[in-house]
């Protein structure tokens, strides 16, 4: 429904800028029967009209340190050959988020509060369509209305300690890549390694966590960020994790603990004298106990019809990885106009782990037309390596005759992507992704079967209002 009425207002727009005014149609009574003043039956975009008034009112709301932002990212995706089958999917995400100085608001130095809730909606292409592991896009998720961040932070020593309690998900701050922002595969948000091995898919989007991070800013060129998260999201049981923690309120605090460490080095992080660049090395180690890929708790491979079935366990699981984020070209006379590359490299062990080695990287050419200085263009890939032990696992299956297909080495994922700026409201962004071994011959949606290479089209429009 809140799909819809985005796109509703997209159209009153257009028909407002034609002379022509649009009726809003009637939504269903959800129960909860909105103030007479937001019920127009016309949108009313003239200074003294609702628009103006809830922006003005916003306006004032700011100026004592309260934020209210509300997002609508909607999408129509394509599988246009390969994977599971083709087709065409919608998918859909609503934000709404509080952000409050809490200096400006009420005289607290130094410390911010902030409050996040998704509406999502729609059904992805990855477990419709295309069946890989590293999903189409980063926003897909089963439908929900879901808490996600709540936190507080509190910034001391004129700024160079930062210390952040609350719930929130790993991937808002820890392995990030400046430049991969840009690209809607999920994999250059929350790696794709992380995400096939932590239970419950981790501490990331859409299911946060407790939390708490510490990141201290050294010197102009070293900052070190530390950070804990609840092991599982999710509450125990069977099926869709995201299911059974729907609204993102369990809080918990009594499972094992997922830990990062990261180190950040600036050459010159005024960009004075060279490109930008920023350099990060980091760890990940998970408490949990993780199951053996290949051999059960007798040493009998798990493929062997005399396997008890219970896999060796494991305790603690962890990662390693690297990231670079370097501008190797700025158009003359701009600070934020030129081509930018990066690149991560995450390696871990192979015997508790599906995936052991991720490797990302791309470009982004920012304002690739000098009169679009908002526009950005974007390629990349994403490697997600299955690991010696569980392809060795899958061998062993065909040997004994319980499967046909062994796994791929690999599920690699290339995306060519361009963001364009319509308006200070609006954002389009035509995506096209090419999928190699989806799903790597790894049990899912369409079974065990090798699927076709896929290539995937989709449109994502972004609406702030």
């Amino acid at each position: 429904m809140a799909s819809a009425t985005i796109w509703t207002l997209l159209l009153a727009t257009v028909a407002h800028a034609e002379g022509a005014s649009v009726a809003l149609p009637v939504e269903p009574n959800i129960g909860i029967p909105p103030p007479e003043e937001a019920t127009p039956t016309e949108l009313d975009f003239s200074p003294g009209g609702w628009l103006s008034a809830f922006h003005g009112e916003r306006q004032k709301l700011k100026d004592l340190g309260i934020t209210f932002k509300v997002h609508e990212l909607s999408e129509v995706w394509a599988d246009v050959t390969g994977g599971g089958h083709q087709g065409l999917s919608y998918n859909g995400l609503t934000t709404a988020k509080l952000d409050v100085d809490l200096d400006k608001a009420i005289g607290w130095s130094g410390a911010e509060f902030l409050v996040e809730v998704f509406d999502i909606h729609g059904h992805g292409p990855t477990r419709s369509l295309v069946g890989n592991q590293q999903i189409v896009s980063n926003i897909e998720a089963t439908p929900s209305i879901k808490l996600y961040d709540l936190w507080l932070d509190q910034t001391v020593f004129d700024g160079k300690l930062s210390i952040r309690v609350g719930q929130e998900g790993a991937n808002d701050e820890m392995m990030t890549t400046a430049y991969g922002g840009l690209f809607l595969n999920s994999s250059y948000g929350f790696p794709g390694m992380p995400a096939a091995v932590l239970p419950s898919g981790g501490p990331n989007y859409p299911m946060a966590t407790p939390f708490a991070r510490v990141q201290l800013k050294a010197t102009d060129n070293f900052t070190f960020v530390g950070a804990v998260y609840n092991g599982d999201p999710a509450l125990p049981g069977t099926g869709d994790p995201q299911i059974r923690d729907r609204n993102g309120t369990s809080f918990r605090l009594n499972d094992h603990a997922l830990a990062f460490g990261e180190v950040w080095y600036s050459p010159d992080p005024n960009a004075s004298a060279s490109l930008p660049t920023t350099y990060k090395l980091g760890m990940w180690y998970a408490s949990n106990q993780f199951a053996d890929q290949r051999f059960d708790n007798t040493g009998v491979p798990l493929a062997n019809p005399s396997s008890s079935g219970t896999p060796l366990n494991h305790t603690g699981d962890w990662a390693f990885y690297g990231i670079i984020d370097q501008m190797i070209w700025q158009r003359p006379g701009s600070k934020d106009q030129g081509i930018g590359l990066f690149l991560q490299v995450m390696g871990g062990p192979s015997d508790r782990n599906l995936s052991n080695l991720f490797v990302e990287g791309g470009m982004n050419w920012l304002a690739p037309f000098t009169e679009r200085p908002n526009d950005t263009f974007g390629v990349a890939f994403s490697y997600l390596g299955i690991s010696p032990a569980a392809r060795e696992y899958s061998r062993e299956l065909v040997s004994f005759g319980q499967t046909t297909t062994a796994y791929a080495s690999n599920e690699t994922v290339f995306e060519a992507t361009y963001q364009a700026t319509i308006t200070n409201w609006l954002t389009l962004q035509p995506d096209l992704q090419y999928v190699i071994n989806p799903g790597a011959g790894i049990p899912g949606t369409f079974g065990s079967r090798s699927l076709p290479n896929a290539l995937v089209i989709g449109m994502r429009a972004t609406f702030r209002l």
